[in-house]
């Protein structure tokens, strides 16, 4: 009988210490998100016939929501962002992405009970000051945009917020003066989830 405890206890032990291993695989990236951006190349040459080259991946200042870590990113001159999903060992998986050919992204994401609005875009000659987006169930909602070649800023938005891309119709851009400039830009783009 005690061998057959013995046995059990081994066996289980050898269990927990198997999928913990496994869970620990599973999210690929330390928690000080080393190796990123080779890792990050790899993630989006996945079934590419013609693979990008390191040099046309550039990350920018990332956004944490919850668990979801977003960076906004150019990849072979495309705007886009990869989501990172941080596990309970602290360590990194990557959840999804998105890239294309618009000038801006956005969306309301929710992760942990944390709802955020995520405005992603081009600004290097810094004409836009503030972005606006009025929204269903709540706002409006001002984001300060910063000069920069890419930009990711994010602002808490109330619950009654309906998780989702947002349509370019609820955006308005305002320069350093107040003064709207909408209509300057080619609001194209693509959603933040």
């Amino acid at each position: 009988m005690k061998k057959f405890a013995l046995f059990f206890s081994a066996a289980a032990v050898l269990c927990i210490l198997t999928g913990l291993t496994a869970y620990h695989r599973s999210f690929p990236l330390d928690a000080d998100l080393n190796g990123l951006e080779p890792a990050a190349l790899q993630w989006f040459n996945r079934g590419r016939s013609v693979p990008c080259e390191a040099d046309q991946l550039e990350l920018y200042q990332p956004v944490t929501v919850g668990r979801l870590t977003y960076y906004p990113l150019v990849l072979d001159g495309r705007l886009g962002y990869l989501c990172l999903s941080r596990g309970f060992t602290g360590r990194y998986k990557f959840d999804h992405s998105g890239r294309g050919t618009g000038s801006f992204r956005n969306g309301v994401v929710e992760s942990d009970g944390e709802q955020m609005l995520l405005f992603e875009g081009r600004n290097g000659d810094g004409r836009i000051a503030r972005a606006v987006f009025s929204l269903e169930g709540g706002g409006p909602y001002a984001l300060d945009i910063p000069a920069s070649p890419v930009f990711l800023v994010s602002t808490s938005v109330d619950d009654t917020v309906s998780t989702g891309p947002i349509s370019i119709e609820e955006i308005v851009f305002y320069d350093s003066q107040g003064r709207d400039i909408t209509k300057s830009f080619d609001l194209s783009g693509g959603a933040i989830q």
